[in-house]
């Protein structure tokens, strides 16, 4: 790579200058993984380029925030939901109950697909916590796990999956199907055993529209929509 090509690397210290914040502030947006960066050593380090994003970012989730799920959203992709009330759903191994969730008709190109979504309760990452699921029909195409303030906040995660299907690590760049979405360290929003270190999508339990995306944008990736 060119020399005068590669980007300025900037120390803590002098990125909370720049955003005139405290120095404390800046390292847990990097330890949660909302700027990127990387360590040498112990030491955190970012670029201007990645500063940027982060800029961008924030600006992002200022507009969404002025809609009431989140996520600013045109009218004319809303998406009407229904309530079905409680139903079962057969795995391989085991039957599970909903006791509530939602139905949906999208058109998706010129062709109508019916998704489902689903409310529980089961264990995750060494505790019980609050579950969704959202199908394609009878194919569940993603999950998301209540983080570890959800009774406060009302926060889930689902781990961002790439087209070969590895979980997008946090010094990988965000698929642009997902611009638009908050995104964080899934072990920064759910802690515990097994808790993945990589990337996830972070919504709100209301945000169904949110919800339904992230399973359009997996259902593309199986090759099911």
């Amino acid at each position: 790579m060119d020399e005068f090509n590669l980007p300025n690397v900037l120390t803590p210290d002098e990125i909370a200058s720049y955003l005139k914040v405290d120095v404390k502030m800046v390292l847990k947006e990097m330890e949660i993984g909302n700027l990127r960066g990387f360590k040498i050593g112990l030491e955190w380090r970012s670029t201007d380029t990645d500063i940027l994003q982060y800029i961008n970012s924030m600006q992002d989730s200022i507009m969404r925030s002025k809609s009431p799920s989140g996520r600013q959203i045109n009218r004319e992709d809303r998406t009407d939901f229904v309530e079905i009330g409680a139903f079962d759903y057969q795995w391989p191994k085991s039957k599970e109950h909903f006791e509530k969730g939602y139905e949906a008709t999208k058109l998706i190109g010129s062709r109508s697909y019916t998704f489902k979504i689903g409310f529980t309760d089961r264990e995750a990452a060494g505790r019980m916590r609050r579950r969704i699921v959202v199908w394609r029909d009878n194919w569940p195409l993603v999950e998301f796990a209540g983080g570890d303030t959800y009774e406060s906040d009302g926060l889930l995660a689902s781990i961002v999956k790439l087209k070969n299907g590895k979980q997008l690590r946090p010094s990988e760049k965000i698929p642009e199907e997902y611009n638009g979405f908050r995104t964080a360290r899934y072990n920064s929003i759910i802690q515990g055993p097994y808790a993945s270190r990589n990337m996830a999508i972070v919504v709100a339990s209301d945000d169904l529209e949110s919800m339904l995306r992230h399973a359009i944008i997996r259902g593309r990736q199986k090759n099911l929509i």
